[in-house]
Formats: structure tokens, C-alpha cells, sequence
């Protein structure tokens, strides 16, 4: 069953080209409230949510190459009044495929909900493969990784689903605690965290075959953000408690991982995504604590972004293009998508 979908185009900002080194042409775009993205595909397509100051509530939006936004929302059964008032809807948007596909979650007031498919021409559907549903990544083929609950028990599992609706589980050897797959490629090879007896350890399982877990035993946490074509997996770990301090690596396929942090001193290097050529973006925080973008190349070279006049830029997409996505303060919070 589909829900009724109710959507609202944004007005369309006109461009602002900004730059954050020589021949670097950043164009800007806005949604009425606190902007979070969690996703971007080949066609520049960038997807994620927003807060309404007003309301409190959360609401997806759809950015396209255009710069048009679209707002949308999966109505949610306003049924229980909190302290006399209905609580605001959320809707969160997790990812994008290649053909413009949003997967992610719905909901009243961080509770209850489920899981949605929102297809390009913008029909919404929820869907659910157990209790508690959350869908966390979607491969640019539109398969879906996420976790969900079995009835009567407390324990999350990780799930494959295909475009069709099939689900499969995804297993970790020798887990105990959730198994939470953050991201999956063209391919179906999944990465993501699990829980052992001793902490979390990161893992990495090709489309056929076992998953590999592998982490830094230092670490006081690990986050798995983005994975390429190559099976390619980035992330960070982190080195104190408050997941600050964090140390960017990235892990090929052989199992190799390599560690890195920014320049300049650097306080708290975070890698968010990676393309098809091995070109990673990110954010870092310098010893001023002052956060910037960057991307680095797969030479090792890493160049800083930085929009101009903002009070902090953060990266967080690259696409097979060399596109970024991320967003900037200035008076506001922007987005912004282009070429560094």
C-alpha cells in the first residue's frame, strides 16, 4: 500500500559560485531549516533532511542538477497528544541510488514509523522486513542494507534487500551485539560495524563469501562511511571516548588499511566517501578548531575546501564525476554541490 505522498517544491536559489582554491566553482543551495545530507549519486542528485525551526519536525528533501529542491514527507498516524500537543513528524532520508531512489525511515517524535521507498517520480511506500526496520545505505542499483528486530526479542540483525522486496540476512562471524551494515556498492559487497563481547569492530563482506572483520584494537570506536566499486571501504576510528580525536583510514579489498589525518596539525580528521577513483572526501578540524572539507587524492595528496567567509565547511559526498556535496555556515546553513 502506498501512502498519499505530499511534497513541496522549494523555490530555487539562484547560484553562488564560491571558491575554495583555483578553478573551484561550489554551487549553493538552502532548505528552511537545519540541513543534514545522507546521500549523492552520479547525476548530482543529493538528497537528506532538514529541520523546521518553527516545528520541530523533519522533513526529506530532494536537490537536483537544476538546483531545484523538492521537500517531502511520509505522513505519519498522529494519533497520541504529548503534553496537549500532536509531536512533530520526521522524515529522514538515508540515501540515493543511481535512478534518483531515497530509501530511510519515517516517524513521530523519534518513535514508531517505519522504513520508505520514495521512486524518482516521487511515490512514496513504506516497507519492513521485521520490527524496527531502519534502513541505513542503498547501492546505486537501489539493493538496501539496514537492520531490523525480531518479534520478541531485543536483538537487531542485518539485511540485504533487493529492488524487488527480497531480503536476505548478512551475517557476522563470531558477533554477540547488533550488526549495524552502513553501506553497499554496486556489487553487493557490504561494510558496515558489529558488536563483539570486547567493543565494536568494523567489517567488510564481499557479495559472495564471509564477512572480514578488521578495526584498530586502540581505538575507542569506529564508524564504516562510504565504499566503491573496488570494494574500497572509508571510515574513522576514534581515539577518545566522545568520538573526538578520530583517524581517517580506508581498506581495500586485500584487507590493507591505511591510516591518515589533515594537515596542519589536525585535531579530528572524519573520511565520509570515496568514488570509483580512489578519491576520498571528508572534514578535519584544525588546532584552531576550526572545521574544514577536504578531499584527498589516491596519490595521498590532500587538498583543503573551504568556502569562502564560512565559519566551518564540511564534506560529504564524491561522486564518480568528482562532485562534491557537503554543507557550510554563513549567517545559515547552505549546501552546496560542485567541482573543488
Amino acid at each position: 500500500m502506498k501512502h498519499a505522498i505530499r511534497t513541496a517544491t522549494v523555490f530555487a536559489f539562484a547560484s553562488l559560485c564560491l571558491c575554495s582554491g583555483a578553478g573551484a566553482k561550489l554551487v549553493t543551495f538552502q532548505v528552511p531549516g537545519g540541513m543534514y545530507l545522507a546521500g549523492m549519486n552520479d547525476k548530482g542528485q543529493v538528497t537528506g533532511w532538514y529541520i523546521d525551526n518553527r516545528t520541530t519536525a523533519f522533513h526529506g528533501f530532494l536537490r537536483q542538477p537544476d538546483n531545484t529542491v523538492t521537500t517531502f514527507d511520509v505522513p505519519a498516524a498522529l494519533t497520541t497528544k504529548q503534553n496537549g500537543f500532536l509531536p512533530p513528524e520526521e522524515t529522514i532520508p538515508s540515501g540515493i541510488s543511481e535512478d534518483g531512489v531515497i530509501t530511510g525511515q519515517y516517524g513521530i517524535n523519534h518513535m514508531g514509523g517505519g522504513s520508505f521507498i520514495r521512486a524518482a517520480s516521487g511515490a512514496i511506500t513504506p516497507f519492513s522486513v521485521g520490527l524496527t526496520t531502519v534502513p541505513y545505505g542503498i547501492s546505486p542499483t537501489g539493493w538496501i542494507v539496514g537492520r531490523y528486530r525480531l518479534e520478541g526479542t531485543h536483538r537487531f540483525h542485518a539485511f540485504l534487500r533487493d529492488p524487488t522486496g527480497a531480503k536476505q540476512d548478512v551475517s557476522v562471524p563470531g558477533a554477540h551485539n547488533a550488526t549495524y551494515p552502513s553501506v553497499v556498492n554496486r556489487s553487493r559487497a557490504i561494510a558496515g560495524v558489529a558488536g563483539f563481547a570486547n567493543g565494536s569492530q568494523a567489517f567488510f563482506r564481499p557479495a559472495h563469501g564471509k564477512a572480514a572483520v578488521f578495526g584498530d584494537s586502540h581505538a575507542e570506536g569506529v564508524a564504516v562511511t562510504g565504499i566503491n566499486v573496488a570494494g574500497t571501504v572509508v571510515g574513522y576510528f576514534a581515539q577518545a571516548a566522545e568520538w573526538r580525536q578520530c583517524v581517517s583510514f580506508f581498506r581495500t579489498s586485500d584487507g590493507t588499511i591505511t591510516t591518515f589525518t589533515g594537515p596542519d596539525g589536525a585535531t579530528d580528521t572524519k573520511a565520509y566517501a570515496i568514488n570509483k577513483a580512489g578519491t576520498i572526501a571528508g572534514t578535519y578540524i584544525d588546532s584552531s578548531n576550526k572545521e574544514h572539507g577536504f578531499i584527498r587524492a589516491g596519490d595521498g595528496t590532500l587538498k583543503t575546501v573551504d568556502v569562502e567567509g564560512a565559519a566551518y565547511t564540511d564534506v560529504r559526498f564524491i561522486n564518480n564525476k568528482g562532485e562534491i556535496a557537503g554543507t557550510y555556515y554563513n549567517n545559515g546553513t547552505y549546501g552546496f554541490v560542485g567541482k573543488p
